[in-house]
């Protein structure tokens, strides 16, 4: 059977009041170009304002290049400090060239203290040039899904084009916290590195001011330029469940972040907004012995929504094809996807609750004949040799 896609779209309408400013449901102000909460987990969307809207994202960059330095080093490697990075200001942890430091040193010095010189050195021992560093950005931000993200630099240091948005960040972001090294530095106040300009090693702090202040705190980078404004990606963990916020062009980034941890924190509750015993749509089946068949979840969904959040939940059903008999039970059917505030939040396979037998051919032809008889003669007028023998 040549499969076809076919997508049936629907809103579930919940009885209630319309959702006002002010409500438990309602996501926060905050001063702030853009800014999100997500469920780190399962990287669902909690609420937000433009955050699909492409901004500079500052040093937030870093969390990319450490990224990738992860993957493509090893923690306890040296490399070589060029012209080119020596020479990259603001914000240094003044490397020389010549000098050769540790990756691992050169990563806690970017992630905490913000080093744009130590991005540089990272960059050029992975790809030989910042350039060329920076195509391997966009290709890693790509295969995440970050799809709206153009790297041009490895430290986040104004750039045209050099562009991202909270969704993106939040996706690079949970990325990075799954690297075991890039989880436990970001979560640090400060750290002694080994530096060749320092016999005794130098501290460096980390510029987060959350960590100190905000309780189950855990990271991870502030961003700063006069393009940028002021950014923050936070990472808090309350009763065991962890949740991620991105602000940019922040009024001020500290407050704006604990306002949306409050928030993500205190309004939202495990929700079931599909049930796996529950028969989700009735399809017809042609050439079957039983004109419908059932269709049923394949597991439950449960999403994190606030107190009135089922009003902003949407549900889209997409079907593989339309079904003919036979009809195995369990066959899959279509998927499900669900919907909060306009982001996909959960997808579950859609599968057919019961055996539909096929009629036989030659059967079904009588009775697609003798339907189709019967329907011309009542469109005629002539009744009179009607099937049911009148």
């Amino acid at each position: 059977m040549k499969k076809f896609s076919l997508i049936l779209s629907f809103i579930i309408a919940f009885s209630g009041l319309l959702i006002y400013p002010g409500t438990v449901s309602a996501v926060p102000w905050v001063g702030a170009g853009a800014y999100c909460v997500y469920d780190l987990e399962s990287g669902q969307f909690l609420g937000g304002d433009n955050w699909r809207t492409v901004m500079p994202p500052a040093s937030t960059t870093k969390i990319m290049t450490a990224l990738l330095a992860e993957e493509y080093l090893d923690l306890e490697e040296t490399a070589l400090v060029s012209e080119q990075a020596a020479r990259t200001l603001p914000t240094t942890i003044g490397l020389k060239a010549g000098q050769e430091m540790r990756v691992k040193d050169l990563l806690v010095a970017a992630l905490l203290s913000s080093a744009n010189d130590a991005t540089v050195v990272l960059a050029e021992r992975i790809a030989g040039s910042e350039e060329l560093f920076a195509h391997l950005m966009n290709k890693k931000a790509f295969v995440l899904g970050a799809v709206s993200t153009t790297f041009k630099n490895s430290n986040g240091l104004p750039a045209e084009g050099h562009l991202s948005t909270c969704h993106d960040l939040f996706i690079i972001s949970r990325a990075a916290l799954q690297k075991p090294f890039f989880a436990e530095t970001v979560a640090k106040t400060e750290e002694y590195i080994d530096h060749p300009g320092y016999p005794q090693g130098k501290l460096v702090k980390n510029t987060n001011r959350l960590l100190a202040t905000y309780p189950g705190m855990k990271g991870i980078k502030t961003g700063t330029t006069d393009a940028a404004g002021k950014c923050l990606i936070g990472l808090a963990e309350r009763n065991g469940r962890q949740l991620v916020t991105v602000v940019l062009r922040a009024d001020d980034r500290y407050s704006a972040t604990k306002t949306l941890f409050d928030y993500g924190f205190d309004s939202f509750s495990r929700t079931k907004v599909i049930d796996k015993d529950k028969p989700f749509k009735y399809l017809r089946v042609d050439e079957g012995h039983a004109a419908k068949v059932a269709v049923c979840p394949e597991k439950n969904s449960v999403i994190w929504l606030p107190e009135d959040g089922l009003k902003e939940v949407e549900k889209k059903v997409l079907l593989d094809y339309r079904p003919r008999a036979p009809v195995n039970k369990g066959e899959r059917i279509g998927i499900v996807r669900v919907y909060y505030k306009g982001e996909l939040v959960d997808e579950i396979r859609l599968e057919a609750a019961s055996q539909v037998e096929r009629i036989p051919s030659g059967i079904w032809r009588i009775i697609k004949r003798a339907v189709n008889e019967n329907r011309a003669d009542i469109q005629s007028g002539d009744v009179s040799g009607s099937c049911c023998g009148i």
